[in-house]
């Protein structure tokens, strides 16, 4: 058998390598590009999750909005029904110190009644009277400060939350409906009524 060149063995071991570097390259090349399809896809998926996330992320930002503007409105109904609270038991408060004060000074209009007839049938003004008068005068300035004052009745329209008919009369010196006499005066305490005002009404 005869041998063959060692030129072309060489020859031929060279186009061998080449092949095989080729494959290798070949072979880089389709598993770069495999690379890139995974890293496109890798990238894809990434960004369908970020989105998904973001998603969701903006339903939580909502669903706490919500929730903080359901809070606030708590909130705030609480603090009216506190204030309610507040006002009204402020007003029961008051409303038992009223009544507490009407008890008690409701005997003292009685005096007061009696101290006034008295004036009223003196003719001749002396010192006895006038000592009356101061008493009396001294007895408005103690109901004043406690918040009792009288209910204007004489030259007013009748109003039965304020006044009490006793009599009535045919009066020309009179409009219709009025009060013309007044005969035991009416007190309020505190825009509250604690003795209704007797009176005769005119033209009714």
């Amino acid at each position: 058998m005869k041998k063959q060149p060692k030129k072309n063995r060489n020859i031929e071991k060279d186009k061998n390598d080449d092949e095989k570097i080729l494959d290798k390259e070949k072979q880089k090349d389709e598993n770069s590009v495999e690379n890139d399809n995974d890293r496109k896809n890798d990238v894809k998926n990434i960004e369908e999750e970020l989105k998904e996330n973001e998603e969701e992320f903006k339903q939580k930002v909502e669903d706490l909005k919500k929730e903080v503007e359901n809070l606030k409105n708590l909130n705030m109904r609480l603090n009216a029904e506190f204030a309610n609270y507040k006002k009204r038991t402020q007003k029961e408060k008051e409303s038992i110190f009223d009544l507490a004060r009407s008890d008690l000074v409701s005997p003292f209009l009685e005096v007061l009644d009696n101290l006034e007839r008295a004036i009223s049938l003196v003719e001749k003004k002396d010192k006895f009277s006038e000592g009356i008068d101061l008493v009396v005068t001294k007895f408005y300035d103690v109901l004043n400060k406690m918040g009792v004052v009288e209910i204007k009745s004489l030259g007013e329209v009748f109003d039965p939350n304020f006044h009490e008919a006793i009599k009535a009369v045919n009066d020309e010196n009179f409009e219709k409906n009025v009060v013309c006499e007044v005969f035991q005066k009416g007190f309020m305490l505190n825009d509250v009524v604690i003795r209704h005002a007797l009176v005769v009404v005119a033209n009714p």
